[in-house]
């Protein structure tokens, strides 16, 4: 099973860690080890390639405008982001099939908390039911991935009504805590299923051999 290098990045500004993913982008792309990044942020508005819609921002959220698929989403305390790094090629697979992969993976660990997630060919991330629990977008550049999936656990779901989500106002969130109405469990706990998932399932999907 491949082993990647792992980060975590407590209360650490978006834009500190996603030049901390450009660095291990270039670094993978000189023969380097491919990482996996855990991130908490401040609260944080992020505008995707396409722009987004944002309105009434709070005096402590910042705004940045990324290279990442998809519009506006929120970054903040209480959600936990996921950002593999790695080189796609390697793997045989394309940009399609790695978003396959981290849904996959978000949908696993939703499962081993006694959550059902699911997919929504509407719409882009992971849902319950009809209520979104985390959102996913990516950046490749030479076959190497950066973004991830931001999952929601405990963070206030209300901050969302900041945003226009996919375009789409109507939109409800969801959150861990939520969905359990128990907050007795990890974030890192949380995290560190995410990885083993993520793994698991990128094993699966592209054969053994390719994750030795």
């Amino acid at each position: 099973m491949n082993t990647f290098d792992i980060e975590w990045h407590w209360d650490v500004s978006y834009l500190e860690t996603l030049v901390r993913q450009e660095n291990i982008r270039t670094r993978v792309q000189l023969g380097g080890p491919e990482a996996i990044l855990l991130a908490e942020h401040p609260p944080t508005i992020t505008l995707g390639k396409r722009g987004g819609t944002i309105f009434n921002v709070p005096e402590d959220t910042t705004v940045e405008q990324i290279n990442r698929g998809g519009l506006a989403t929120w970054h903040g305390p209480g959600q936990l982001a996921f950002y593999p790094i790695i080189e796609l090629n390697r793997y045989k697979i394309g940009v399609r099939t790695l978003a396959c992969i981290l849904e996959t993976a978000t949908i696993s660990t939703l499962h081993y908390l006694g959550i059902e997630g699911t997919r929504n060919t509407l719409s882009p991330g992971i849902w319950v039911h009809n209520r979104k629990i985390a959102a996913l977008g990516l950046d490749v550049k030479k076959g190497i991935n950066i973004h991830g999936v931001a999952l929601n656990i405990h963070n206030d779901t209300s901050c969302f009504s900041t945003i226009e989500a996919c375009g789409d106002s109507s939109i409800v969130y969801t959150s861990v805590i939520q969905e359990l109405c128990t907050s007795s469990f990890s974030i890192v706990d949380i995290g560190r299923t995410w990885i083993q998932m993520f793994t698991r399932t990128l094993c699966e999907t592209t054969g053994t051999n390719s994750c030795n």
